[in-house]
């Protein structure tokens, strides 16, 4: 048995649990992808809370930076 995430009640872990097992691969993979997708969309409004005048383009940029450690060409 896993033991579930401390901030997570068991109820809330059991429930997860079951749903991600009457997923089929295909279901999983978009699902990670969508977590994915929504982690960067907070992520990027972070930037932009932190940055308020940053583009969309910069904000980007400084994710990409902070998370691979890669500067974007044409971004400072």
């Amino acid at each position: 048995m896993k033991t579930h995430p401390l901030d997570t009640d068991q109820a809330a872990w059991t429930t997860y649990t079951a749903v991600l097992d009457g997923m089929d691969g295909a279901a999983r993979l978009y699902a990670a992808i969508e977590v994915s997708e929504t982690v960067r969309e907070i992520r990027l409004a972070g930037i932009a809370a932190e940055h308020p005048r940053a583009s969309r383009r910069e904000a980007v940029a400084r994710l990409v930076l902070d998370e691979f450690g890669v500067g974007l060409p044409g971004t400072r």
